[in-house]
């Protein structure tokens, strides 16, 4: 016998679909920070990221995000993600680069009109490029450079910063801590609240894209050992599903991009249960 559906069935199973179609979209165009910061670092995709790409993380199905072409993720200002020049933090990611142009930016928080402040990491032929602006003009206090920047394949980077100097981390090792001689040693902070604090895949205007799957974005508001950075870069292949995750949340990260496609929001999960409940109980009656 063919089921008959009532109007009050029919709204519900429309505000459902509403709900169920919400929760998609919401997923499909953030990232969700799974860091301590929470959802005020969740990241906002252009519409031409491409979500759900393999991850760096052997374990639990890990995904990814595809840039290029100057499409990024950003995320919103926030102090913690932004602290004073004399307070340590870390970088970390891990990219899969398939091209360049000796241009890349695969992950920068630089705020480039007038006098340039903040950090960039940059990609090129020669390894793994990492910058702190001075706040003059375009002049750097920090410029480092090591490891090799191999494409097609998953490189580990970090970035770390004490106060006072700036390391660079590659696949595990540290890859430069001597700055270039031309840069001056002062780092000045990126205070531009108006603009995102982080831009993954291209710079905040689309500048120096990246061409590459990125993977596990994650800042520290310290600056993380060699055997931290060693730890994670080996964890990233076991073959125990969340060990990377653990770790790298237990060493404190504030921000963690894992990429993975969430489940809908609390929000969305409650409304979705009352809907299913009033739902099963209509056909009941």
């Amino acid at each position: 016998m063919k089921p008959s559906f009532s109007a009050a069935h029919r709204a519900h199973f429309a505000a459902l679909a509403l709900l169920l179609s919400a929760a998609a979209a919401h997923a499909a165009t953030t990232s969700f920070n799974t860091g301590s910061l929470g959802a005020a670092a969740d990241g906002s995709n252009a519409d031409a990221v491409a979500l759900g790409q393999p991850g760096a993380v052997a374990a639990g199905g890990d995904q990814s995000v595809g840039y290029a072409g100057g499409a990024n993720t950003s995320i919103p200002f926030l102090s913690s993600l932004n602290p004073a020049a004399s307070s340590p933090f870390s970088i970390e990611f891990w990219s899969l680069p398939s091209a360049s142009d000796n241009d890349d930016t695969p992950v920068s928080n630089r705020f480039a009109t007038g006098n340039r402040s903040g950090w960039t990491f940059f990609q090129r032929a020669a390894g793994w490029n990492f910058r702190m602006y001075n706040g003059v003009s375009g002049g750097l206090g920090w410029d480092l450079t090591g490891g090799t920047s191999t494409l097609n394949v998953w490189n580990h980077v970090v970035a770390t910063w004490d106060g006072n100097a700036a390391l660079l981390y590659v696949n595990g090792a540290l890859a430069d801590s001597t700055n270039d001689p031309a840069a001056t040693g002062v780092y000045n902070v990126n205070t531009a609240l108006n603009s995102p604090v982080l831009s993954i895949g291209a710079n905040f205007d689309g500048g120096s894209p990246s061409t590459a799957l990125m993977d596990e974005v994650a800042f520290y508001g310290s600056a993380l050992s060699l055997a931290q950075i060693q730890s994670h870069f080996n964890t990233a292949s076991s073959p125990t599903a969340g060990a990377y995750h653990s770790l790298v949340t237990g060493d404190g990260a504030l921000l963690l991009l894992s990429n993975n496609i969430p489940e809908p929001t609390s929000g969305l999960l409650l409304g979705l249960s009352a809907l299913a409940l009033v739902w099963r109980r209509g056909r009941i009656a």
